[in-house]
């Protein structure tokens, strides 16, 4: 962080009011990572988004507590936590680059499927839940611990095929997320990821997730969520290019 120069600065605090003014006003906040990660190493990045997500995550549940649908979240969490322990393993093993290009590639291909998606609005999956549940975990928990976001697309799958209403599908995906926040945050203290810079990063990134999620609240009503999901897929894709050729 203290090497960043004054544009890269500026950069860093544009970005984090922008993903979480994406994420106060339809809670989608991917955009984080891949868009920091073309000027910081992911390995400061992703246990920065962790606490970021561990906190905004808290907020939802303040209000939507009693919305959780315990049943459902108590049979993904422990495959969920079996994804979390293989992306330590490679978080610790993995030089920087190589994530950036993982990340670059997986960026690239979400980035199309959302584009895609969205020209499929009446697009119904049938999957068995005896085999999505474990997929599911385990894809979250090891994405969400490589790259630090965008383990929410698979809670959302998963969720979604159990047909849940708006206010149980928000309380639980939060609540999940917040668990999977803990245990790849004891995760990352157990190998060393919280240095100083991953802490000075923390502190200059929490007044402008402030800022942007009071933002987002202001205009969430006056959102069109089909363009902006377009919106997003094309930043997604965009963003994917220079860190797949880094």
């Amino acid at each position: 962080m203290e090497a960043l120069s004054l544009p890269e600065l500026l950069f860093f605090c544009l970005i984090v009011v922008l993903s979480y003014a994406i994420r106060g006003s339809a809670g989608f906040g991917g955009v984080t990572v891949p868009l920091l990660a073309l000027i910081l190493s992911l390995k400061i990045i992703v246990p920065v988004v962790t606490v970021l997500g561990l906190i905004s995550s808290f907020v939802i549940l303040k209000s939507d507590y009693r919305y959780i649908v315990w049943r459902d979240l108590w049979k993904i969490m422990p495959w969920s936590v079996f994804g979390i322990a293989l992306g330590l393993y490679f978080f610790k093993t993995l030089d920087a680059r190589t994530l950036a290009q993982a990340l670059g590639a997986f960026v690239l291909a979400y980035g199309a499927y959302s584009l895609w998606a969205t020209t499929r609005p009446g697009l119904a999956l049938r999957l068995p839940m005896r085999a999505v549940t474990p997929a599911a975990g385990t894809l979250a928990g090891f994405v969400g611990t490589i790259f630090g976001a965008m383990a929410g697309v698979f809670f959302a799958l998963y969720l979604d095929l159990l047909r849940f209403a708006k206010h149980e599908f928000r309380a639980t995906v939060a609540a999940i997320l917040f668990g999977m926040g803990v245990f790849r945050g004891a995760g990352y203290i157990a190998v060393g990821a919280f240095g100083h810079d991953a802490l000075l990063a923390c502190a200059a990134a929490l007044p402008m997730m402030a800022i942007g999620i009071f933002i987002g609240n202001r205009i969430h009503a006056n959102l069109d969520p089909l363009m902006f999901k377009r919106f997003i897929a094309i930043v997604l894709i965009v963003s994917g290019v220079p860190l797949l050729l880094r």
